[in-house]
């Protein structure tokens, strides 16, 4: 059973409401900050501890202990994925451009170190190894980015959406080998099938899920261990 299995739409009394908030404050700026570790560039934390902290409001009031799983695991499906939502719909600046801001800025940098001036942009360019045109293509791409729709920046260009991607050959296997995973996924144990969600999903480490279930860190690696080793014994018998 997922954690989104484990929870029906409830209507919860201004008590628990704001209970259940005021014990997971912490949990928005944990995952704020994760995610803002690697769009930095582009969103303020505020900006996002904000977006998470509607989500847990809604997540506080719509969540119901039915004993499969905790209002923590639920309220960190619920923040992470309104994140990434306004990641997906605001995220525009590609990586090559994140990029090539670091470059410039790494350039800028050496020449004013060796005493010259960085605004001065023939030294900046010699300093890159490129030509003025160049240089100027490098910062067009750096401060715009053109406007693009999801589907468009849901690639392995964007800063959020690095994929390795498939070759066409292999999209094919991929898919049937995903669709196979996903039926022995089923058969695992709930708190083992819950560790995998929470590690390789919600991308929380090993510290994060063992605060999520209340459990020790060793313990954790132990059910991550098991169920890879379960799911490795069932892939192989296919």
């Amino acid at each position: 059973m997922t954690i989104a299995q484990a929870y029906v739409t409830a209507t919860a009394t201004p008590r628990e409401v704001e209970q259940r908030v005021r014990t997971h404050m912490q949990l928005v700026r944990k995952i704020a900050w994760q995610i803002h570790g690697r769009v930095r560039d582009v969103f303020e934390i505020d900006d996002l501890v904000q977006i998470g902290m509607v989500a847990l409001v809604e997540a506080a009031k719509r969540f119901q202990d039915l004993g499969q799983a905790s209002f923590t695991s639920y309220a960190a499906v619920r923040i992470r994925g309104s994140l990434t939502d306004h990641l997906r719909k605001n995220l525009t600046l590609t990586r090559l451009g994140v990029q090539r801001r670091t470059q410039i800025s790494v350039a800028e940098l050496a020449v004013k170190t060796a005493g010259g001036d960085p605004a001065n942009r023939e030294l900046v360019a010699a300093e890159l190894g490129i030509t003025l045109v160049e240089l100027q293509s490098w910062r067009d791409k750096a401060s715009s980015a053109p406007n693009k729709s999801l589907d468009e920046v849901y690639d392995d260009h964007s800063v959020w959406f690095v994929d390795d991607g498939h070759t066409p050959e292999s999209a094919l296997v991929a898919d049937e080998l995903r669709a196979t995973l996903a039926t022995h996924l089923k058969r695992l144990k709930e708190r083992e099938a819950l560790v995998l969600q929470l590690y390789y999903v919600e991308e929380l480490n090993l510290e994060e899920i063992s605060e999520v279930l209340s459990v020790t860190v060793g313990r954790v690696s132990q059910l991550k261990k098991a169920a890879l080793g379960q799911l490795r014994t069932w892939m192989q018998e296919d």
